[in-house]
């Protein structure tokens, strides 16, 4: 009969060299795989909240269209929209906004993960009635707009209302 007790039988050297190994593969993998997920979903918080800036831009000139139409119905549209092309920022003044001629209007998101946006917007068109608009949000250089990483753009048309 075989004596328990005094059993020194256990796992060789090897043995617990792969156990080990096995264990630390899977670690590693995990680790990676989770690093990998933190970084896609920071990535797609940075681009979500570029695109609610882009929405923003095109939602406030329609305001501003709007509010100018309202007080001048014959001339507010092209008082309001411009027929000049070339870059606009958005400004702000109390309650109203208006477009003023330049670029890169910064905008600073301080909640995590925190980043610097420069939005612009574009107007072009030969048709004064008929105005193409391009919102362009940057981010990703808090010093220099023109050299953020990602870039976000949209496109619309605004049309002057004419009733008949």
């Amino acid at each position: 009969m075989r004596d328990f007790a005094h059993s020194t039988k256990g796992f060789t050297f090897v043995e617990s060299l792969i156990a080990f190994s096995i264990v630390g593969i899977f670690l590693a993998l995990t680790w990676a795989t989770a690093a990998f997920l933190l970084q896609k979903g920071r990535e797609q918080t940075l681009r979500t909240r570029a695109h609610f800036l882009a929405v923003e831009g095109v939602e406030i000139v329609k305001q501003i269209r709007q509010t100018a139409v309202n007080k001048d119905r014959q001339n507010g549209f092209r008082d309001a929209i411009g027929s000049r092309d070339g870059e606009y920022v958005i400004e702000r003044n109390g309650a109203a906004f208006f477009l003023k001629e330049g670029q890169n209007e910064s905008i600073e998101m301080p909640e995590s993960p925190s980043a610097f946006y420069c939005r612009t917007l574009f107007f072009s068109g030969e048709d004064p009635a008929l105005r193409m608009l391009r919102v362009q949000v940057r981010w990703g250089d808090a010093a220099d707009c023109a050299f953020g990483e990602e870039t976000l753009e949209y496109r619309t048309y605004l049309a002057q209302y004419n009733p008949s």
